[in-house]
């Protein structure tokens, strides 16, 4: 299966928080009962931190497969 843009950069969110699909609340503080897990504002920087980094620096240098040519 071909992975689009935005399943690369959710899998690269993932490899860097493995809690990155975990709900945290903002009163979710260290000395809260939940520990793992992300804030949506926090999900949102990650996963635009990972766009930069995959657009920047990934992108250029690959090709998608049903953008590739036959010669």
């Amino acid at each position: 299966m071909q992975k689009t843009r935005e399943q690369i950069i959710t899998s690269m969110c993932y490899t860097w928080r493995h809690d990155y699909g975990l709900d945290r609340q903002e009163h979710d503080g260290p000395g809260g009962l939940v520990s793992a897990g992300l804030t949506e504002q926090q999900r949102k920087i990650l996963w635009q931190q990972m766009a930069q980094i995959f657009d920047n620096d990934i992108a250029p240098n690959m090709e998608f497969k049903n953008e590739s040519t036959t010669d």
